[in-house]
């Protein structure tokens, strides 16, 4: 379920995110039903990563803490049909790797 709190023009709301990781990256999944790409902003400023978006009617607002793990420089969104995914890869350093066992 959202949160959300009413202000005299607007609605806010803190859409749910579904989170993902995988080997080589942070995955960021939101649903923004309304919102074209002219009305979202993404933002990362000392380590957070901060999500807002508008609607005729509503506002929508989430922040996340990013660890020191993610390439900050290779973050890329997408929005399309209402579904926004973030994707923060992490730094090659941080990357899970298998290293080769030598007989």
């Amino acid at each position: 379920m959202n949160t959300q709190t009413t202000t005299p023009t607007k609605t806010v709301v803190h859409p749910l995110v579904d989170v993902l990781e995988s080997d080589s990256e942070f995955l960021l999944v939101a649903d923004l039903p309304g919102v074209n790409r002219d009305a979202l902003d993404i933002t990362v400023n000392g380590g957070q990563l901060e999500l807002r978006a508008e609607t005729q009617t509503l506002e929508y607002r989430r922040s996340f803490a990013l660890g020191d793990d993610v390439d900050l420089e290779a973050v890329e969104a997408k929005l399309e049909l209402g579904e926004l995914e973030i994707h923060l890869p992490k730094r090659a350093e941080a990357q899970v790797r298998k290293i080769l066992i030598q007989s």
